[in-house]
């Protein structure tokens, strides 16, 4: 007697997918040759200068760091 074959939920499919992309990715991101901590480091740094800029003429200086507000991902 031979057992049917379990047929995979199609949800699940897409999560190994997905979850397969994400090491790919981050596999790619660790080996590649970017140094993405000093690009972001520099980025932090350039918008701080145009806030600077910005507000300066007003008596006011906003500064901002990668610690500091909100995250994102809203709205």
């Amino acid at each position: 007697m031979s057992e049917t074959p379990q047929v995979q939920h199609p949800l699940d499919v897409l999560t190994e997918i997905e979850r397969g992309a994400a090491m790919d990715q981050e596999l790619l991101l660790r080996d590649g040759a970017t140094p993405w901590a000093e690009i972001l480091a520099d980025y932090v740094d350039a918008l701080n200068e145009l806030a600077t800029r910005g507000t300066a003429e007003n008596g006011y200086i906003a500064t901002y760091g990668l610690d500091e507000g909100h995250a994102g991902g809203c709205g």
